[in-house]
């Protein structure tokens, strides 16, 4: 017992000791104890928050990283790897409050010595306690799903629903969070809201209409006549956007100075406003305009509205005119935190759009108490600090109370584990504005995380968020979803897009300024491995290693109904867990995707990755490794091109455009990749003059390397690492795209495309991504898609496309994307992709023209028929001629160029195929198509959507797949489907229950005057069929030569041709109808 006492003694001699170290010579500037107490804040809790900021976990971050890249695969190997320490985490608010409630003489600060093993027992099973609570709301929300279903399928005591108001908007009043749910009837939180926030919201509830944030004012104070200079000062070739006048925003009574809104667009006045009425009610809000779209002058303008001030020179007098009227008068006070990249680029815009008193928190411990100082008396406007120095330092920030803190590219605190965002979630804001182009980057929840941070508590729980927003989603955009589930997935989007978010997120896309922007086109080309890469390919992935982490879920041979992974094959032989090699393996199979010397181990590394470098080379290259390590360290020699089959694409790409005046930015995450490529250039004798950027690079360094690019014509290409140069350049002077290695997450690539399209771009942009098919990156950008679908679907409710049956974070719905079983497979001969892609165009047709029962009438030849999918008016075809053969050449003329007139009608001359994809042809492409076509709103998607609403309710038809005829052999012998289906072999001797790409029938029932026939539709008919149709097709198109209109298609995009086939089809099944129906 007297050795606790003396421990406890210490223990407050130390913390007195370090309070009276942060205390300046003046009192007022250190940290009172008294004061801290007066703003709500526990002393206990500020330091352990404190002293917890200084001990960062890593395990957090890791997390963070690998998210991107494994999705669902991390639960797979999450038995093993939850062994691993974890550092300490904040107390719950449940234990902060029982260890505030006890007293003790012993010792001063809270807590008696006697309950030091309960304490160190809750501690210690504080995860299992908060797995424990989020498994009882998932629970509690799933409780509260099926009674909600049992009431509205019951008629028993059924009362008329009350009539909900469409659009119905929130007054503008003066409660802070008039829009937030009522915080205390939340649900379980995994990070309680601090304290001092929630007696910020009561204390500010009290004040009323005095608790409004308005400008200041500054009528009864006087400025010299003579400070009339004005900001900003433009180049003279950028134009004003209105005339030079005052804009009054009526809701929040602020103005938006002349100086500043004569440059502002429409949609920026727009965004100025609703950041200001947010502030003035002191609630959060997300700003998620598209990259290049000017959210940082919105937020200056808005600030500069804040502030009250008017543009010109007098706004440097505000602050000191207001603080010599004493301290009762309130003046904002704001911090930014934004990236370390970024903390300069906040400065220059601030100082060229305005005056202000701006201070860096960041750098050594002196300057940042100094600036802090400043900020806790009021003697500065705003402070810009970085999220990693406000994560080390929050409890010394959090003592202030701001009035708006503003997070730039706020999507960094979208995972919910990271240490940044639990510090971010913890700052000391009512009025918290965040600024991103990406708000969904991986999944719906970190849509939630966004709004959690922006307005705590008010979006209920993370639990309940996934089981009524996410998972609803989700299932209804799968390839095999149910007509329930599809319409539930689009009701839930409409109402997130249309009732949720409308109050705290706007997000404004680039179509806006389109006629401000050239064209942009982005093109996707899957190139082949070399020879020595694929043998080196396969080598790795038949590796013992690899065997072992692809069939971990399959079924032991034991017996035991286990999975091998967890049974008798946890252990790599004299290797350890294979869970330990998953990411690791992941990584390599990446490295031979792009280069086969990326494997190679570098002299300048550590022994240990030396040795494991070394290992993954050896298992690669089994014959020939001791050769490749020989020259491991003469980077001349690793760059051979059988080392790098993307080289052979790149290559003939790069010399087009370097004899038509291009410029060409080329992005890799790789460094090590980017000085490969650049010594290819000296292989091949190019001698491009290239520059070049990268995270070790200063900021100085960078901005002179984006100008010298910029502005000399001679430079051709920027290679530029992907992580360091995403985010903050303006490149406009190049033209030209290349995405070397797609990335997990879909906003590093998109990031990387928007540095040269963007305004100021006077060229057309092309864009080519580089995939290596088979690979893994096949199954990286597959996840792309489905990642930027969902982001489509979460902003705009759009109607997108379902190609994959695959769910992300559902194990029994892997599909063609999740699992290790699929990034574990080297699909040599095959491009997955591309035959997802046709089998769904497939299934699209057929369930929108409904082939499955089709009765033909005599009235459906030429009736109305406005309705169908592939009616004329659908089609975009006139429907003043309703003869095929007019009606088909009309169609071509859209896609071909205008004849003179009288002469007769010929296929336009082509000077001839277009050269890139001749390029593409000659390196071995053997498929590429344009990213915008597969991505975007799909109009069958859309009227599958109405038809899965009207059948919704319909016990019987809503269980119903939507696509059913396009499933897997798998999933048609788990879930039987309509007996008209029939699938090539299914039930024949020669039949492949392996095969996943056997034919597909459709048995079709037609009806005409009585009189029953049947049409057979095949999926991948014989290659001899498909010539014949294209012969067919051609001749009803007016082209003599088949050539020619192979050319045609071949320049048409997917839409296009999509409506081509469909109208073929369409004129094929009205000559079935009258040669079958009529007897003939």
């Amino acid at each position: 017992m007297s050795r606790s006492k003396d421990k406890d003694k210490e223990h407050e001699r130390a913390l007195r000791a370090f309070a009276e170290s942060q205390m300046s010579s003046d009192s007022e500037d250190g940290l009172d104890i008294v004061q801290s107490t007066r703003k709500g804040l526990d002393l206990s809790q500020y330091i352990e928050a404190l002293t917890h900021s200084q001990t960062q976990s890593q395990n957090a971050d890791v997390g963070e990283t690998l998210e991107d890249a494994t999705d669902d695969e991390v639960q797979e190997v999450s038995a093993p790897l939850s062994k691993r320490p974890r550092s300490s985490r904040r107390k719950s608010g449940d234990q902060q409050n029982e260890t505030s409630e006890r007293g003790s003489d012993d010792s001063p600060w809270g807590g008696s010595n006697d309950d030091g093993t309960t304490a160190y027992t809750n501690w210690k099973a504080r995860s299992t306690l908060k797995r424990k609570r989020a498994a009882a709301e998932t629970n509690r929300i799933r409780a509260q799903k099926k009674s909600r279903v049992a009431v509205a399928t019951s008629i028993v005591g059924r009362k008329a629903l009350p009539k909900k108001v469409e659009n119905e908007k929130v007054g503008f009043g003066t409660d802070s969070v008039a829009e937030d749910t009522d915080i205390k009837d939340a649900t379980y939180l995994d990070e309680p809201i601090p304290e001092y926030i929630e007696a910020r919201k009561v204390k500010l509830k009290k004040l009323h209409e005095a608790g409004l944030r308005y400008p200041p004012s500054y009528e009864d104070i006087e400025f010299s006549d003579s400070e009339s200079e004005e900001k900003p000062i433009l180049n003279k070739a950028i134009k004003t956007q209105r005339a030079k006048k005052d804009i009054r925003l009526r809701e929040s009574g602020a103005t938006i100075p002349a100086p500043i809104s004569q440059w502002l667009r429409e949609y920026q006045v727009e965004g100025v406003a609703f950041l200001h009425e947010r502030f003035v009610r002191q609630t959060g809000a997300i700003l998620g305009d598209d990259m290049g779209l000017g959210k940082t002058i919105q937020v200056i303008a808005f600030l500069t509205a804040t502030f009250g001030k008017r543009g010109t020179k007098r706004d440097a007098k505000c602050m000191r005119k207001i603080r010599r009227y004493g301290d009762d008068r309130w003046y904002p006070r704001i911090m930014i935190v934004c990236p370390g990249t970024l903390m300069r680029n906040w400065e220059d815009e601030l100082e060229k759009w305005g005056w202000w008193q701006v201070y860096k928190y960041h750098g050594n411990p002196a300057d940042r108490r100094g600036v802090l100082n400043a900020a806790r008396k009021g003697m500065l406007e705003i402070l810009i600090t970085t999220y990693d120095t406000y994560r080390n330092n929050e409890g010394e920030i959090n003592t202030i109370d701001w009035d708006c803190v503003i997070a730039d590219e706020c999507h960094q605190i979208r995972n919910k584990s990271a240490e940044i965002t639990k510090a971010m979630n913890r700052v000391n804001a009512l009025c918290r504005i965040g600024l991103t182009g990406t708000a969904i980057q991986n999944k719906y929840e970190e849509l939630w995380n966004l709004l959690n941070w922006a307005r705590p508590g008010a979006y209920g729980s993370a639990q309940e968020w996934k089981q009524t927003v996410s998972l609803p989603l989700k299932m209804g955009q799968a390839h095999d979803a149910s007509f329930a589930q599809l319409a539930n997935a689009r009701s839930k989007a409409k109402e997130l897009v249309e009732s949720i978010l409308p109050s705290v997120f706007l997000r404004r896309m680039k179509t806006l300024i389109a006629d401000q922007l050239p064209k942009k086109s982005d093109r996707v080309v899957f190139c082949q491995l070399t020879d020595t890469q694929a043998d080196a390919y396969r080598e790795y992935i038949e590796s013992e290693k690899c065997e072992f982490i692809r069939t971990a879920k399959q079924p032991c041979n034991c017996g035991s109904g286990k999975n091998r992974g967890w049974c008798c094959f946890v252990e790599v032989p004299n290797e350890g867990k294979w869970s330990k090699f998953m990411f690791p393996c992941m990584v390599s199979l990446q490295k031979l995707a792009n280069h086969l010397a990326l494997l190679l181990p570098m002299s300048s590394d550590l022994h240990d990755k030396q040795a494991k470098d070394l290992e993954n080379l050896q298992t690669a290259c089994p014959d020939n490794w001791k050769d490749m390590y020989r020259i491991r360290d003469s980077v001349l020699h690793q760059s051979q091109r059988e080392f790098c089959g993307k080289w052979k694409v790149l290559k003939r790409l790069l010399d087009f455009w370097h004899s038509n005046g291009d410029k060409v930015l080329v992005f890799s995450h790789s460094v090590r990749l980017l000085r490969l490529l650049k010594s290819l250039f000296d292989l091949d004798g190019t001698k491009y003059n290239f520059s070049y950027l990268d995270g070790s690079m200063t900021y100085e360094d960078r901005s002179k390397a984006v100008a010298d690019f910029n502005s000399n014509p001679n430079q051709f290409v920027f290679l530029i690492s992907t992580r360091a140069g995403g985010v903050g350049l303006n490149i406009t002077s190049a033209n030209k795209v290349v995405v070397v290695d797609p990335n997990w997450n879909p906003a590093y690539d998109l990031q990387a495309q928007d540095r040269a399209y963007r305004i100021g771009q006077t060229r057309d942009v092309e864009v080519f991504r580089l995939i290596s098919s088979g690979t893994i990156e096949e199954i990286v950008y597959a996840r792309q898609i489905y990642k930027q679908q969902q982001a489509n679907i979460g902003y705009t409710a759009s109607d997108e496309r379902r190609y994959f049956k695959g769910v992300m974070d559902q194990s029994e719905k892997k599909g063609e994307l999740f699992g290790l079983e699929n990034l574990f497979t080297f699909q040599e001969n095959n491009l997955m992709l591309r035959d997802v892609l046709h089998k769904t165009n497939v299934a699209e047709t057929r369930a929108g023209v409904n082939a499955m029962s089709c009765n033909f009438e005599d009235s459906q030849l030429y009736s109305d028929d406005d309705d169908d999918v592939l009616s004329n008016k659908s089609l975009g075809i006139p429907d003043d001629d309703i003869s095929m053969e007019s009606q088909i050449k009309k169609l071509a003329e859209s896609f071909t160029s205008a004849r003179s007139s009288g002469s007769k009608r010929k296929p336009a001359k082509r000077a001839g195929p277009d050269p890139i994809n001749a390029i593409l042809a000659k390196a071995g492409v053997q498929y590429t198509h344009e990213n915008s076509e597969v991505i975007g709103r799909s109009e069958i998607e859309a009227n599958l959507g109405k038809q899965a609403m009207e059948l919704r309710n319909d016990i019987d038809l809503s269980r119903k797949r939507v696509f059913a005829a396009s499933q897997s052999q798998s999933q048609l012998q788990s879930h039987p489907v309509d007996d008209d289906i029939r699938y090539s072999g299914h039930s024949g001797a020669n039949h492949d229950p392996n095969n996943e790409d056997d034919e597909v029938n459709l048995l079709g029932v037609g009806k005409e005057a009585g009189k029953e026939f049947k049409i057979n539709y095949r999926y991948r008919p014989d290659e001899r069929v498909r010539r014949r149709q294209l012969c067919e097709m051609s001749r009803m198109w007016g082209y003599e030569i088949p050539v020619e209109f192979a050319l045609l298609v071949e320049g048409l995009k997917q839409d296009e041709r999509r409506k081509m086939l469909e109208k073929f089809y369409r004129s094929r099944r009205r000559g079935l109808l009258k040669e079958f129906g009529r007897g003939k």
